[in-house]
């Protein structure tokens, strides 16, 4: 009986709290969560996901047909994206989102979703390299990062 009315308590009070920015859970827990106590993971809703999360994010090679489709530079867009990875852009695939939104990546920076992932990989981020960046790419591997919603596209 006593456990119930703890856990009632317990959902009373914490759950209005989440998404609402207030944190949770006490800064000393950050050693334990890395994400706890933090002022760069910011919650709350975008239409009806949230606009930052900590999220797998890999790296891959536009123009490399073994690890895009057969038309390796043509992005889901339908741009070059060689071209654009060339002249410097910071292209990056993502399925969460529309095509054409800017997402801010933790120690990367901003970058523009101009392909799409297999759709197995929804939750995650896939940065695009140059097709001579093949060793930076594998060494890249899978990272969790924060991931914000900059921009969304409005259609």
């Amino acid at each position: 009986m006593k456990r119930t009315i703890l856990l009632v308590i317990v959902i009373v009070l914490v759950f209005p709290l989440v998404g609402s920015g207030i944190p949770v859970l006490p800064s000393s827990v950050s050693g334990v969560f890395p994400w706890a106590g933090t002022d760069t993971v910011r919650s709350g809703p975008v239409g009806s996901r949230f606009s930052a999360a900590v999220r797998e994010v890999t790296a891959y090679n536009v123009g490399v047909r073994k690890q895009t489709d057969r038309t390796p530079c043509i992005g889901a867009m339908g741009v070059d994206l060689c071209h654009l990875v060339d002249q410097g852009w910071k292209v990056c695939a993502a399925n969460f989102v529309d095509l054409g939104t800017t997402l801010v990546i933790e120690e990367f920076g901003e970058c523009r979703v101009l392909d799409r992932m297999n759709p197995r990989y929804s939750h995650r981020v896939d940065i695009a390299m140059r097709k001579d960046e093949v060793r930076k790419a594998v060494e890249f591997g899978l990272q969790q990062r924060v991931v914000e919603v900059k921009q969304r596209v409005t259609e």
